[in-house]
């Protein structure tokens, strides 16, 4: 939508040439030519047809960059360069709270992206007097030495980032449940390749859920199980022999998947 004028070219002395306007606020010249098709402004056309700016324009200008600023777009615009005070003042109100709102979405983005970059480097952000958390960091620093590099370490961090601390006690929660399963299975005489503790193999590898766990890669972690003495004694108190008895299962639920668990590989 233009206005028309008697004047003639570009730049004549009754307004300002699209370039001169555009140097003038710092807008550029496609924005302008946008903002002119969304009917934000109306440059007078001269007989050649070229746009000239006039000194309301310039004002009226302004007050669109104030408000594109504000993150209102062309339809709000519109509508507030149009109205009174009063009805400003609602839309106004209503873009603050919206305002607030992505401000406090950016904060808890900025804090979990943090915590990410923190676990992700191998700082689990315990900084608290020697306590029992200490040994939890150690196992920490002790999986970062030997996972650090891998794409599973990543997926640990992005998911312990994102988990609250319920969330992640509701995981613990959920793995010793199955892992008492198993320890009653086992002490009730249950082969580890019946169907029953096959079922519960598999419950326990989607348990780790710290990252993703295949097939093989449960195979890999159940020899650790009866290879690292921690990780014995951890299932002996449960029942004893229970990590034998888990990677014989393991490997049994590997089979059934069609792999073979002496050729696994972690993925």
């Amino acid at each position: 939508m233009t206005r028309e004028s008697k004047s003639d070219g570009e730049g004549s002395k009754s307004g300002l040439s699209i370039g001169q306007m555009s140097e003038l606020t710092g807008v550029s010249r496609r924005m302008l030519r946008h903002w002119e098709e969304e009917g934000l402004i109306y440059p007078i056309r001269g007989l050649s047809n070229y746009r000239q700016y006039m000194r309301d324009d310039v004002a009226r200008l302004e007050r669109i960059v104030t408000y594109r600023e504000m993150g209102f777009n062309a339809r709000q615009i519109k509508a507030l360069l149009d109205c009174k005070t009063p009805l400003a003042l609602d839309e106004l109100q209503g873009q603050r709270s919206r305002i607030d709102e992505k401000i406090q979405h950016l904060r808890k983005a900025a804090d979990r992206l943090g915590r990410l970059i923190a676990f992700a480097e191998g700082r689990s952000g315990n900084d608290s007097a020697p306590t029992k958390i200490d040994q939890e960091d150690q196992y920490f620093s002790e999986a970062y030495e030997r996972w650090g590099a891998s794409r599973q370490w990543l997926e640990y961090a992005e998911r312990k980032a994102s988990r609250s601390e319920q969330e992640q006690k509701k995981d613990m929660t959920r793995l010793k449940d199955v892992e008492s399963e198993l320890a009653q299975a086992k002490r009730k005489g249950l082969a580890p390749t019946s169907d029953k503790v096959l079922e519960l193999v598999d419950e326990h590898r989607q348990a780790l859920s710290w990252f993703h766990v295949t097939p093989s890669m449960h195979v890999i972690l159940g020899r650790m199980y009866v290879a690292d003495p921690r990780f014995r004694r951890h299932y002996e108190q449960l029942e004893p022999g229970l990590a034998k008895w888990m990677l014989v299962a393991i490997e049994t639920a590997a089979r059934a998947n069609g792999i073979d668990p002496a050729t696994v590989k972690w993925e």
